[in-house]
């Protein structure tokens, strides 16, 4: 029995490869030929074709071989390899993607005494489809595309520098790519006769030795998505000879001829949806909408339209329907319900013009008795409502543009009317509920109660929590990538929730395998898959939306202030902003917080932001990443420079007190942090190493110690591996040093600053080894090396007035004393701090100071000196509130009521620890601020 023709057979190699494409085709279904091979064919959304799908494997010889028998199998009119490449050309970039002109097979030719003579192999690709390809490209502003011949052959490059990659240099010096089988499946369409043909493939590596880790880091899985939205581009600019059935045809779904301008005409229906099952959540936007629609909420007054808005997946039809049932099991529209599906991310949305007909239709209008133009029939629409006394509810389902539903208005304001849409209506006054992702809670409810209404014995959720958590953590907690994880974990009915996770991990790219994985379709009919979701949104945005939605999907944290978003961007910030609210009114990106340093901050959901990396050409990516990494570096160094300044400094800019540079500080760190990571990138290198030294004064300030060790260990890798940076180097150890050593990691600490000396002796920089040598003191007392610590502390010292470092000078001492005094010689600490006290003084470094202040106290009240302690603790209190230093004037009060406490004034003693218990958590040191409270309460009693 002959099978129907798919009309295209698209071909993969890999895995990752094949679900990149099927992605596209939400409706599928299996074919198997009577030797075995099987394909899935499905339509593909807004074109004539019906596409078959076929994971050959790798090299040309399979490649020739399978695609031979499922071309005289299937007679397609087109085949097409989508696949992913090396790149053989400095000027193509990973993520770029190449369209072969010709394919040539690599190994041909013959071995003679006199050496190897080439006998190229071209295989010609089809003019039609590379034509199509250059049109398709024109309209993908995220696509880098390279029309250039491919090199085939059955071997994995991965070095620039081996024989196989002189030999392409020297025979084949126009190739562009290399990849394992577009000479084999062009050399089969070729055979054949009368197929189309072309090779599509997205770079993922540079055929040298950084393939591995390129590999490694997902670009494989994002060069595969690239290609196939290529590929899928083609398949939309170049139309079939003539239309042929799939195996999915019925009269339901008529084809398009070539003039027409919309898609198939919807259905709509004079009945409810069938409920959601398993719904999950949405109390809150629940208790928003319902009183909406009940009739004694705003009888009398005008039509009132309600909108469920929000991202793509978010669950939008899910809350509507949900309501609707709910308002029908209350009596709250006797007149019924309509509710037409308007299809407004398809790539054939329906016009208002058919919505009409299809609701006149589901009201018994219909045939002979339709008026005969459509004025006539909104007409008739609206008569036909109006003359219905009881109240019905109009639902106008996933509309994208007013003017899909403005049209379909009641003209009565009897009625009411519930849009759903990814986009924030602003045509004319409407109560908008805007959803958001599910709650973590919610989330795991919703994937325990999917997998318990299938097998009520599976009790995964229950066993594995903390896998749960994880999973919908990946998932990002959006209601389709969830039902689409329940659904695979179903279907794996005895692996654990944990081996999704780890599958998930390992990709890198949730949208990849939720996709590959994905059961179909849901109740409703609609595709589950993430990828062309977040595709159908980004492809309407215009260029300038699009293009700030991809870079922004490059910005080092989850959350980004406005005025870094501008720096990725290349624009101002009136400009970036009024983009950005297009773009959240889009829900696609969602302004999180305001603060006063850094404007509105931005977020993108984690699998926005993984489609959109996923679409961004190289070049355009790497300068976005180094503008918004000079900005970073820019500004840090402003903020730095206020922390650090002295009266007599120059002005920094920008930043007129320390408040507002901490406030900075404090918005951008998560993305400070992830940015210096791109030091391990040679091009961000230099940069990132800057900016990862330039915060260390900011994490001392704020004892954000895990985050100093973490920019510090990417500082020192980064240095380590770039010649002459052996100083950046010693001084990303010895800062990662003081951050383990407030992290409690003392023994950690005392091995990284004996890296820092040995690597700044070598270097000669001897005021940067006394420094070393002073925290190298601490952390050997910290560990009760007290012999050992006053001995660096001596050597810290003795160094630094050699080199007329009186700064440095004076911190030796500090330290010096504070070990004195707790080894027992407490004259000797005392004169320490002060002379510590008297340098910082004569330095004008009222920060500094008041440090010495509060250890010079500390040795005066254990020498019993109390009133001199406290006159100490004053000043140095005095001191932190000039330095606008949290941490340092809870320190201050709290050994202020120390002394008071021994001082026999209590009632004072207590106001104290609590002034202490706030200053410590304007600090961010709650577990200070607990023992300060608790003393304050201790004195109650």
């Amino acid at each position: 029995m002959p099978h129907p023709s798919p009309g295209v057979v698209v071909l993969t190699a890999l895995a990752l490869e094949y679900a990149a494409v099927r992605a596209h085709v939400p409706r599928r279904e299996e074919l198997v030929h009577p030797d075995g091979i099987r394909v899935e064919c499905g339509r593909l959304p807004g074109t004539d074709w019906w596409v078959a799908l076929a994971e050959l494997g790798e090299g040309n010889g399979a490649a020739a071989a399978l695609t031979t028998q499922i071309v005289t199998w299937l007679k397609p009119e087109a085949v097409l390899f989508v696949g992913v490449a090396g790149a053989l050309k400095d000027d193509i970039g990973i993520g770029d993607v190449v369209v072969g002109t010709k394919v040539y097979g690599i190994h041909g030719g013959k071995r003679t005494p006199e050496g190897f003579q080439v006998r190229p192999e071209a295989w010609p690709v089809s003019n039609a489809l590379v034509s199509a390809a250059r049109s398709a490209v024109r309209d993908m502003p995220g696509v880098r595309a390279h029309f250039k011949p491919i090199a085939s052959g059955d071997v994995v490059l991965a070095d620039a520098g081996s024989e196989i990659a002189r030999y392409l240099r020297e025979n084949y010096n126009d190739a562009a790519a290399i990849e394992m089988e577009g000479a084999g499946t062009l050399q089969a369409a070729h055979l054949n006769g009368q197929v189309h043909a072309l090779v599509v493939r997205g770079v993922s590596d540079r055929a040298d030795a950084g393939k591995r880790r390129a590999d490694a880091a997902g670009s494989q899985e994002r060069a595969a998505a690239r290609a196939a939205c290529v590929a899928v581009a083609v398949l939309r600019a170049h139309r079939p000879r003539a239309s042929s059935p799939g195996p999915a045809d019925s009269a339901e779904e008529p084809r398009r001829g070539r003039g027409t301008v919309h898609g198939p005409a919807p259905v709509a229906s004079a009945t409810l949806p069938p409920r959601p099952p398993g719904f999950t959540g949405r109390t809150a936007e629940l208790d928003r909408l319902l009183p909406l629609l009940a009739p004694a909420s705003r009888e009398g007054t005008p039509l009132l339209i309600s909108a469920v808005t929000g991202m793509g997946g978010v669950g939008k039809t899910a809350l509507a329907v949900e309501a609707a049932h709910r308002a029908r099991a209350e009596g709250w529209f006797p007149g019924g319900f309509l509710f037409v599906d308007l299809r407004g991310y398809d790539d054939d949305p329906a016009t208002a013009a058919q919505a009409v007909l299809a609701l006149l239709d589901a009201m018994g209008l219909r045939d002979t008795d339709l008026p005969p133009t459509t004025a006539r029939q909104y007409d008739a629409y609206r008569a036909l409502l109006a003359e219905r006394r009881d109240r019905t509810l109009l639902v106008l389902d996933n509309a994208s543009d007013p003017a899909q539903y403005l049209p379909l208005l009641p003209g009565t304001d009897h009625h009411r009317v519930l849009i759903t849409s990814r986009d924030r209506p602003s045509a004319l006054p409407v109560r908008v509920i805007g959803l958001g992702t599910l709650a973590p809670d919610e989330s795991s409810a919703l994937v325990s109660r999917a997998l318990h209404d299938a097998d009520e014995r599976d009790d995964r959720a229950a066993r594995e929590p903390d896998a749960l958590r994880e999973l919908t953590d990946l998932c990002g907690h959006l209601p389709l990538a969830l039902q689409i994880a329940a659904a695979m974990l179903r279907h794996r009915r005895h692996r654990g929730i944990a081996s999704l996770v780890t599958e998930i991990r390992e990709a890198g790219d949730p949208a990849a395998v939720l996709d590959s994985g994905s059961p179909g379709t849901d109740l409703y009919g609609r595709s589950l898959v993430v990828g062309p979701v977040l595709e159908t949104s980004y492809r309407r945005l215009p260029p300038d939306r699009a293009r700030l939605l991809r870079l922004l999907s490059l910005a080092p944290a989850a959350e980004t202030g406005t005025d870094a978003v501008a720096a990725l961007a290349d624009l101002d910030e009136r400009t970036v902003l009024r983009l950005l609210d297009d773009l959240a009114a889009a829900h696609l990106v969602t302004p999180v917080r305001e603060d006063a340093a850094s404007g509105v901050r931005w977020r993108l959901h984690d699998l926005v932001r993984g489609f959109g990396a996923g679409v961004v050409a190289g070049n355009e990516g790497e300068a976005a990443r180094k503008r918004v990494l000079d900005f970073y570096f820019r500004w840090a160094d402003a903020a730095t420079a206020r922390l650090r300044w002295l009266p007599g400094d120059e002005e920094p800019e920008r930043f007129g007190g320390r408040g507002q540079a901490l406030a900075w500080l404090d918005g951008e760190r998560p993305g400070l942090v992830a940015a210096v990571s791109w030091g391990r990138e040679d091009r961000f290198a230099e940069t990132a190493i800057a900016l990862g030294l330039q915060l260390s004064e900011y994490f001392l300030w704020r004892r954000y110690f895990d985050d100093w060790i973490t920019v510090s260990r990417a500082v020192q890798e980064a240095a380590a591996h770039r010649a002459g940076n052996r100083g950046n180097e010693a001084a990303a150890w010895n800062n990662l040093g003081i951050a383990l050593l407030g992290a409690g990691r003392a023994e950690e600490a005392i091995h990284a600053h004996v890296r820092a000396h040995e690597l700044y002796h070598t270097t000669r920089k001897r005021t940067r080894e006394a420094t070393v040598l002073n925290n190298l003191g601490s952390a050997l007392w910290e560990l009760g090396r007290a012999e050992e610590a006053i001995n660096a502390h001596t050597r810290a010292r003795d160094m630094s007035q050699a080199a007329e470092d009186r700064s440095g000078e004076a911190m030796a001492w500090n330290n010096l004393g504070v070990v004195l005094l707790k080894t027992g010689q407490v004259a000797e600490a005392i004169d320490a701090n002060t002379r510590a006290r008297d340098l910082y003084q004569a330095l004008r470094n009222r920060h500094r100071e008041a440090a010495t202040w509060i250890n010079l106290g500390t040795a005066l009240a254990t020498a019993g000196r109390i009133e001199e302690a406290t006159e100490a603790y004053v000043r140095a209190l005095e001191a932190y509130e000039e330095s606008e230093d949290w941490y340092g004037q809870g320190q201050a009060l709290h050994n202020l009521a120390l002394a008071q406490r021994t001082a026999g004034r209590q009632t004072r003693a207590r106001a104290l620890y609590l002034r202490a218990a706030d200053a410590y958590a304007r600090a961010g040191a709650p577990d200070r601020a607990a023992g300060a409270r608790a003393a304050a309460e201790a004195l109650e009693k």
